[in-house]
């Protein structure tokens, strides 16, 4: 099964990869949560000490993307090979689940950069495509990943979403843009919802989009980050660890049909 976390920023697309990657690897999966977004706190989120375990993000190993990528005459490899790279940069974190952090480009302007993104797509599409694995990606914020098709063949596509005017629009962008990527499993979850209104304005405002459930502002989710450390282990029985455990249980309901394809079952609640 393969996931895509995406949304507006600041929406809390790290906190939900992180808690349903552990949540799901406590049911005997093996996770590989990827870090796409350029902040790099996932490491934290899954109660990584960044500090303790040293492992360079992808994209920052400039030679091992030249050694995968460039050819002697000067060319690059369209398709370079990526299938060790969860073995050579994955970080074992709790719950059976492995990080792999992408990082970003740091410099720009100064030559041509396809390399880095021949190699990134190239990933993508294999840890998307080519892994047995549960791979949940925590996915830069707004509408760029879209606009790269970087999602492509992903089994549910995740959009987490405020009840805030801004977070509805981009919401609604991503999901229409999502169907011109061809993504066959468009999901929201509602995010920092404190009141029934809140959760009333999220579902009138994308009527006809599968919203997922709803989670409650928690300040433990503010504390544990405060803390530096993840939600799930400052306070397990929170409550949005419990609305997301609910959500967890309705992902791993998907049945894979005869046609290679993922559908929706019933509602967890």
């Amino acid at each position: 099964m393969k996931i895509v976390v995406v949304g507006k920023g600041g929406v809390g697309k790290t906190t939900v990869v992180a808690c349903l990657a552990r949540l799901i690897g406590r049911d005997g999966y093996s996770v590989i949560a990827v870090d796409a977004d350029p902040s790099l706190n996932l490491a934290k989120a899954l109660g990584i000490d960044s500090n303790s375990v040293y492992s360079k993000p992808v994209l920052f190993d400039e030679e091992f993307i030249k050694e995968r990528t460039l050819l002697p005459d000067g060319a690059y490899r369209l398709n370079p090979r990526v299938e060790d790279v969860v073995e050579k940069y994955g970080i074992k974190g709790p719950d059976n689940v492995t990080l792999l952090k992408l990082g970003y480009v740091k410099k720009g302007g100064t030559r041509c950069l396809c390399p880095e993104y021949a190699f990134l797509r190239a990933l993508l599409s294999h840890l998307i495509l080519g892994r047995r694995d549960v791979v949940i990606v925590d996915m830069v914020a707004g509408l760029e990943p879209m606009s790269r098709g970087a999602a492509r063949g992903v089994d549910l596509m995740l959009c987490i979403t405020e009840p805030t005017t801004k977070s509805i629009d981009v919401t609604q962008e991503i999901f229409r843009l999502s169907k011109d990527i061809g993504v066959k499993n468009f999901a929201v979850i509602g995010n920092k919802v404190m009141s029934d209104e809140d959760r009333v304005f999220i579902e009138r405002s994308l009527s006809g989009i599968e919203i997922l459930g709803h989670l409650p502002y928690d300040e433990n989710v503010v504390k544990s980050d405060r803390l530096g450390i993840a939600v799930l282990d400052h306070n397990p029985n929170s409550p949005i660890v419990a609305e997301l455990n609910m959500i967890k249980k309705f992902i791993l309901n998907f049945k894979k049909a005869e046609d290679n394809t993922y559908k929706f079952s019933t509602s967890y609640k």
